[in-house]
């Protein structure tokens, strides 16, 4: 499995590195869920869980660390049964925020995230690349 993921992970971003995804898989303990079409995987959404203290009490959050589809299959519903199954994983697992940082640019992204009940919480630097602008995006399951 973990070829599969490193392979779209390098493909996928510019800044994709094997070494980086291993160590913070490593470091973080990321949940990957993956999505397959005849038994090759072809996406994949990393998370990490974040207990958070807020005025609801505690809360579980996750943060998706990395999402991306084969350029191959890209363009034919994936990332987005991707993203759904991976929202209903952490709904299942109570999960009550999901947060996420994507490149301003990645106006493809956006709209996935956007149509899935994500919203823009504000813009950030340096999170998803030196120098870059991102937008740190939420969505409240419960």
């Amino acid at each position: 499995m973990l070829p599969d993921v490193l392979r779209i992970q390098l493909d996928g971003f510019e800044n994709g590195n094997e070494e980086k995804l291993i160590k913070y898989s490593k470091k973080s303990r990321n949940i990957f869920y993956v999505i397959k079409n005849k038994d090759k995987i072809v996406g994949y959404c990393v998370y990490y869980l974040k207990p958070v203290l807020s005025l609801r009490g505690f809360e579980k959050q996750s943060v998706i660390s990395s999402i991306a589809t084969d350029k191959n299959f890209r363009g034919r519903g994936f990332a987005e049964r991707l993203l759904k199954g991976s929202i209903e994983e952490m709904k299942v697992n109570g999960i009550s925020v999901i947060l996420l940082y994507v490149n301003v640019n990645n106006l493809p992204a956006i709209r996935l995230y956007e149509k899935t009940g994500f919203r823009i919480i504000k813009q950030v630097e340096n999170i998803c690349g030196q120098n870059e602008k991102c937008y740190q995006m939420g969505l409240r399951l419960a």
